[in-house]
């Protein structure tokens, strides 16, 4: 459980699309789907790093974060 490991799991997701959609499931658990793909996170660097995410965002990427792609929009991972 790192730094490392989030930052590396979250480029895994960037680039693989089953963990995409294993991501925009409803009810997700992204700490979990990390242990799955053979990643260590906790919630609470999730949480750490979502929040220093989110106060970089603009006005109209708030609103766009919304509902089942939040992990997606806040680490700004597009498909």
């Amino acid at each position: 459980m790192s730094q490392e490991d989030l930052t590396q799991f979250l480029q895994a997701v960037r680039e693989d699309p089953s963990l995409q959609e294993k991501l925009k499931a409803e009810g997700a658990d992204p700490v979990a789907i990390a242990k799955e793909a053979g990643f260590s996170i906790t919630q609470a660097e999730l949480i750490r790093a979502r929040a220093a995410r989110i106060r970089e965002l603009s006005d109209e990427e708030l609103e766009n974060a919304a509902g089942g792609y939040f992990f997606m929009e806040t680490f700004n991972i597009r498909i």
